[in-house]
C-alpha cells in the first residue's frame, strides 16, 4: 500500500462514520479521503521537496492536522486551516513561537511559512511525539504547567504592541448584546439546546459582564492551556502543542482560561480515566502557583477578572456538555468530570472571588 493510501485510510477510519465532516469539506472542498490525501501529497511535494513516505497519524478538530514522515526522512505535522484562519494571522503565530523555541521554551519549531492548501491556508512544524501524557490533578505536574504559562507569557511580552501582532485576535469575537458566539465545532447546536441551559447561560452572563473591563495587562498568551496539548519527561515538560491558540488579551484572562482547562485530557490516553474538570482547591491552587512564578500577587481587581474569565470558560464548556447530553436543570444528576458539574458547584463562588 502506498503512503497516500495509507493516510486516505487513517482519513477514513476518523471520520468514515460522521455524518457532516463539515471542517474537511471547508478546508478541502471535500470528505473523500483519497481526494485528501492526494492533495496533501501533492502539498508536500510541492512546499516541502518531498512526497508522503509514511502516515504517522491523523487528527481533526478545527483544523485537520497530519503527522508525516517525508520520503527524504524528515518528520513534520502538517496544519491544514480553515478559510477563516488567514496567512497574517498563522505567519503572526509563527514569529511567536519562533521566538519562544529560540529561547528555549519547549515548542514545536515552524519549518513552513503559510502557503495556500485547498480552500485555506496550511502551516508546518516540527514533529515531537516523545515523551508522556500526565495527570494534571497531580500538584507537581499542576505546579509545573502553571509555572510554564508565566514563562511563556513573559517571553511573549514584548509581541504584545508590535505590529500584526494584534492579527491574534479571538477569530470568532462575541458581539456585546450576544453570550456565545460561533461554538468550537459543528457538534454543538446552542439554540436547538437552549431549554433547560438556562442556568447555564444565567451564569455566563454574570462572567461575561464582568469580563466587559477586564484588569491586566495585555500579552500575548496561550488560551489553551490544557494537558491534553503537553508531553512530559521525568516530570518536566518536554513539549507544548497547538500554538494555532495564541491570542492577544490581559494576562488575567488567559490565566483565568488556564485555570479551568488545565486538568482536561481529551483525545489522550488519559481520556475517561480522569477527570477533565478540576474542582474548586485545583483552581485555587493553579493561580496561586502561577502568582508564584509570576512573583507579584494580582491584584483584587485583577482576581475578580481571572475568576469570571474562568467562570465564563467553564460555562462555555458546561453550555457544550448540554448541547449534547441535555439534562434541564441545575439540579440535574451529573457526575464529576461534567463541566456542568464544575459550574453547579463552584461557578458562582468564581464570581465572588
Amino acid at each position: 500500500m502506498s503512503a497516500q493510501a495509507a493516510l486516505a485510510g487513517q482519513i477514513h477510519a476518523l471520520i468514515g462514520d460522521w455524518d457532516n465532516p463539515a471542517v474537511e469539506r471547508a478546508i478541502f472542498g471535500t470528505a473523500d479521503p483519497a481526494q485528501i490525501a492526494a492533495q496533501m501529497n501533492a502539498f508536500c511535494r510541492e512546499r516541502l521537496g518531498a512526497g508522503i513516505a509514511e502516515a504517522l497519524f491523523y487528527r481533526s478538530s478545527i483544523g485537520c492536522v497530519f503527522g508525516l514522515e517525508l520520503e527524504d526522512g524528515r518528520r513534520v505535522v502538517v496544519k491544514a486551516h480553515q478559510p477563516d484562519y488567514p496567512a497574517g494571522y498563522l505567519g503572526a503565530i509563527q514569529r511567536v513561537t519562533r521566538h519562544l523555541a529560540s529561547r528555549g521554551f519547549p515548542c514545536p519549531v515552524p519549518v513552513l511559512d503559510p502557503a495556500p492548501l485547498g480552500l485555506g491556508n496550511a502551516t508546518a512544524e516540527t514533529y515531537v511525539a516523545d515523551g508522556e501524557y500526565r495527570d494534571a490533578h497531580e500538584p507537581e505536574i499542576r505546579q509545573a504547567m502553571a509555572s510554564a504559562l508565566w514563562r511563556q507569557i513573559d517571553l511573549a511580552r514584548s509581541f504584545a504592541a508590535e505590529p500584526g501582532i494584534s492579527e491574534l485576535q479571538e477569530r470568532h469575537p462575541v458581539p456585546p448584546n450576544r453570550l456565545w458566539g460561533k461554538p468550537h465545532s459543528v457538534i454543538f447546536d446552542f439554540e436547538a439546546t437552549a431549554a433547560g441551559a438556562e442556568w447555564i447561560d444565567e451564569i455566563g452572563w454574570r462572567a461575561k459582564q464582568m469580563l466587559a473591563e477586564p484588569a491586566g495587562q495585555v500579552v500575548v498568551g496561550h488560551c489553551d492551556w490544557a494537558t491534553k496539548h503537553f508531553r512530559f519527561v521525568d516530570g518536566a515538560i518536554h513539549v507544548v502543542y497547538d500554538w494555532d491558540s495564541l491570542r492577544v488579551e490581559p494576562e488575567t484572562v488567559t490565566a483565568g482560561r488556564a485555570a479551568q482547562s488545565f486538568t482536561a485530557v481529551y483525545d489522550t490516553p488519559l481520556d475517561g480515566k480522569v477527570p477533565h474538570t478540576p474542582v474548586l482547591e485545583e483552581v485555587l491552587a493553579f493561580v496561586a502557583e502561577y502568582e508564584m512564578a509570576r512573583g507579584v500577587m494580582f491584584t483584587p481587581a485583577e482576581r475578580r477578572t481571572v475568576g469570571a474569565a474562568c467562570a465564563y470558560s467553564i460555562a462555555y464548556s458546561a453550555r457544550c456538555s448540554h448541547a449534547l447530553d441535555p439534562r434541564p436543570g441545575r439540579d440535574a444528576k451529573i457526575p464529576r468530570g461534567d463541566w456542568r458539574h464544575a459550574l453547579a458547584s463552584y461557578g458562582e463562588r468564581l464570581l465572588t472571588w
